[in-house]
């Protein structure tokens, strides 16, 4: 049974990266670029666009078995078992921490936007942070 279901959609993440992808995309194709230049270009945009479609949005899902987690249509995608998990708090990232999918000096955070999060606390000691808009359902 399902006992928490929530999609976070990265507003800022696919607004900079579609741009930053459409721009670039653009100038490859259409400024007359030398040809290294142009291929490399090109390659940056389609690169961009690709990262946004990966990382649009953050799914998070709890239910008997566990915790899992999947960004975008699913591709980087990560599980932890509830008998792993010892604790949670809410907790707020800081700008240094941004967001995406790293290690920060609190455990490894997978988040689309900043700045509310829910640290768990794993059996073995290490902690992941959850980036979500709902940490208090969470």
């Amino acid at each position: 049974m399902i006992r928490y279901r929530h999609t976070q959609v990265g507003k800022l993440n696919l607004f900079a990266l579609g741009l930053a992808g459409s721009w670039t995309l653009a100038a490859g194709l259409f400024l007359g670029l030398p040809r290294p230049f142009d291929l490399f270009t090109i390659g940056l945009g389609g690169l961009f666009l690709i990262l946004g479609l990966l990382f649009f949005s953050l799914r998070i899902q709890v239910d008997g078995e566990g915790i899992r987690i999947a960004f975008g249509p699913g591709i980087i995608s990560r599980s932890w078992a509830l008998g792993d998990c010892v604790s949670a708090r809410q907790v707020r990232t800081s700008l240094i921490d941004g967001w995406g999918v790293k290690l920060t000096r609190d455990g490894w955070l997978y988040s689309v936007a900043r700045p509310h999060a829910v640290r768990i606390r794993l059996t073995n000691g290490a902690c992941v942070l959850l980036g979500t808009d709902e940490p208090e359902v969470l």
